[in-house]
């Protein structure tokens, strides 16, 4: 996208606009370096930390999560937050908050890529932690920038037989029901019933929805 920072991009930005920083430098005068138009699939926040506990973190949001979807409220997710009050509490308690603690404990930046389960869906992210440069103790704040590559919704109950799963696997090839009834032997008709069937099980709205779903559901066992 013309004029749009890649993530790469932005995370090259932002290490060297906090390492040429000092001491006592504010957050804003870091993520400048970052502030064109990112991709709408990108998220740029800052964590502050001000007070002894981690349930008084607090979030900031600069550039805001934009892709369209049903999946989660992110309009709801990306308003200003304190961690005591986020409708997640496992997810910060197994996740954000290790994650944030070691970054501004150490005060050294973080790169990583991973996977979470949020809510009723699966997170496939990448995300840099910069935090602030402090010659005394922990950060106070730190720069959040992350990518989410995949957003899916968890499954369950997505039982198939070996005939459903040839059936699924030439549909993500792009396979016609007729096509895949010739390849295995069946009756367009039978291939239909099965595929209404395991759109039934899943609750899958369309064939796209069905292979999504499907998808999804294998990914809970690798990532």
């Amino acid at each position: 996208m013309p004029g749009v920072k890649s993530f790469s991009a932005c995370v090259q930005d932002l290490m060297d606009a906090w390492i040429e920083s000092k001491d006592g430098t504010e957050a804003a005068d870091i993520y400048q370096a970052a502030m064109l138009p990112l991709l709408p699939n990108m998220i740029l926040a800052v964590v502050d930390w001000n007070s002894p506990g981690a349930e008084a973190f607090s979030v900031e949001f600069v550039r805001r999560y934009s892709v369209a979807t049903k999946v989660l409220d992110f309009l709801t997710l990306q308003e200003p937050f304190e961690f005591r009050s986020f409708p997640d509490q496992e997810y910060l308690k197994h996740t954000a908050i290790p994650a944030l603690t070691e970054v501004m404990t150490q005060k050294r930046p973080s790169l990583s890529k991973g996977s979470v389960n949020f809510g009723h869906c699966k997170i496939v992210y990448e995300r840099l932690l910069v935090p602030q440069k402090s010659e005394t103790g922990r950060s106070e704040w730190c720069i959040v920038l992350s990518r989410i590559d995949l957003l899916l919704p968890e499954v369950s109950g997505f039982e198939s037989d070996g005939i459903d799963l040839s059936i699924l696997q030439l549909l993500t090839e792009g396979a016609t029901q007729k096509e895949i009834g010739l390849r295995l032997g069946l009756s367009p008709r039978t291939i239909e019933h099965r595929i209404d069937r395991l759109k039934g099980r899943v609750g899958a709205r369309n064939l796209q929805h069905l292979v999504t779903l499907w998808i999804a559901s294998r990914l809970e066992d690798v990532c």
